[in-house]
């Protein structure tokens, strides 16, 4: 297992295929484009190449710029995307190998702040998830840590220890959720640690199937958990820990990925094959009120390469895949909430994560 975040281009309809050029976005980026209602995407890049970036696509021009935050700041973003999270007039993005937070102006593509993380010894920490709540940003560390960046002073607090290679991380009524992975253990964690966000301390641990990794909440306060198990014997699961209670069940789904918008989940799903092909790739609906399976396939377009990341507008409701051969660069797919293929764009090398922004 490396420890990239493996979430290990999608084949238009003939119709679509027939007006390839028309619903493919033009790409500009050589320039440096001005930045109005759109999205960015964190491109990973590859562990220890150096080569993540912020690809940005503007709404209103349908044109993407493979990596604006290059064209902004006349460098690059680092080693290894993350994770990234808008708050306030900021987005902050988690650069995993280069160990560092960087802090972009929403409106400008700039460089607020790039802020190094090290661990009391001096050592990099290794960034790994962001969340945000009450002005301050909380940052998932792999060495097994915690800690705040007040987004006033854009300096860092207090820092606190959970579990074993910890990775995705959601907040829920002023409580952080970090799913523990044990990723470069021997034996892998299989815990949720719970962080009262008023003391900033840890109050308990959520056992949950082997090797937890992406985590989302639905707006019940209930917690979805896709855990990866041991890759042999002890298979992943899709898991819902229960509001008020944190009792855990099962979800007789399989999931990669997956993203909550209102009261429904996009469940990104596929199977490898015996050559680690991606095959059976599929977008499902779920009802998270109901708890119930709405639709096993919402796509009817043949999904190429593999998919890598899924994030839903909550606003437009429109749905982004991004997909990856791992090599060369990636590309972002825009659905329709009922599946209907809407456009595509380049992006960097592996999509990893879609913010959405607004003029407002």
């Amino acid at each position: 297992m490396t420890t990239t975040k493996i979430i290990s281009s999608l084949f238009l309809s003939a119709l679509c295929a027939t007006f390839f050029t028309s619903c493919e976005s033009k790409d500009d980026s050589v320039e440096s484009p001005e930045i109005s209602t759109g999205v960015f995407v964190l491109n990973q890049g590859k562990f220890e190449a150096n080569n993540a970036g912020l690809t940005y696509y503007d709404f209103a021009t349908g044109t993407a710029s493979t990596d604006v935050f290059s064209a902004k700041n006349n460098r690059g973003l680092g080693d290894t995307g993350q994770d990234m999270i808008k708050y306030g007039s900021n987005i902050y993005i988690a650069v995993y190998k280069s160990s560092i937070i960087e802090v972009v102006n929403i409106k400008t593509g700039m460089s607020t702040k790039s802020i190094p993380m090290k661990n009391a010894a001096g050592t990099s920490s290794s960034p790994r998830s962001l969340t945000s709540a009450n002005g301050k940003v909380y940052i998932v560390l792999y060495d097994g840590h915690v800690t705040e960046l007040d987004t006033l002073s854009l300096t860092l607090g207090k820092t606190i220890a959970v579990g074993a290679n910890p990775d995705a991380s959601v907040i829920v009524n002023n409580k952080l959720y970090v799913a523990n992975t044990g990723g470069m253990s021997a034996v892998k964690d299989s815990t949720i640690s719970v962080i009262n966000l008023s003391s900033f301390t840890e109050t308990k641990k959520i056992t949950v199937n082997m090797n937890p990794g992406t985590i989302k909440a639905d707006s019940y306060g209930d917690i979805y958990v896709v855990s990866k198990g041991n890759y042999g014997l002890i298979p992943g699961k899709f898991q819902r820990i229960e509001a008020g209670t944190d009792k855990v069940s099962d979800i007789d789904l399989k999931v990669q990925n997956f993203d909550i918008v209102g009261d429904q989940a996009y469940i990104s799903n596929f199977d490898y094959d015996a050559s680690w092909q991606a095959v059976n790739k599929t977008i499902a609906l779920y009802d998270v009120k109901n708890e119930k399976l709405l639709k096993a396939n919402i796509v009817n377009t043949e999904i190429l390469k593999t998919p890598y990341c899924i994030n839903v507008d909550p606003t437009s409701k429109d749905i982004y895949l991004g997909v990856s051969d791992y090599s060369n660069l990636g590309k972002m797919y825009c659905y329709a909430q009922d599946g209907t293929f809407k456009f595509s764009f380049a992006t960097g090398l592996n999509p990893a994560k879609v913010v959405f922004i607004s003029n407002n």
